[in-house]
C-alpha cells in the first residue's frame, strides 16, 4: 500500500468524525513491522490534547482498527458529508 493510500484513508476517517481532532500514524523503525493509529482531540476548546490509541499491528490492521473507531463515533456532521455525494447523485 502506497503513503498515498494511506493518507487517503486518515482524512476520510477524519471526515467522517466530523473534522474532530486528528490521526496520527506512528511507524516502528526497531526491526519490527509495526505501527500505531492515535487519535489526538481537544475535550473542549480550553484543554490540552488527548490521545487515544486507535490500533496497533500491521498497516492492514491499523487500517481496519480505524475503520471500527469511526463507526462507532462517527458524529451527525460527518454523516450527513459521508451521505452527501451519493444524495446528490440520486437527484
Amino acid at each position: 500500500m502506497m503513503i498515498e493510500e494511506v493518507q487517503a484513508h486518515l482524512r476520510a476517517a477524519q471526515s467522517q468524525i466530523g473534522r474532530e481532532g486528528r490521526f496520527a500514524l506512528t511507524l516502528s523503525l526497531d526491526g519490527c513491522e509495526e505501527c500505531y493509529i492515535t487519535h489526538w482531540f481537544r475535550p473542549d476548546p480550553h484543554a490540552f490534547e488527548d490521545c487515544k490509541a486507535v490500533g496497533s499491528g500491521t498497516i492492514t490492521e491499523c487500517l481496519a482498527a480505524l475503520d471500527r473507531y469511526v463507526a462507532s463515533n462517527r458524529t451527525a456532521a460527518g454523516r450527513s458529508r459521508a451521505e452527501a455525494p451519493a444524495l446528490m447523485a440520486a437527484e
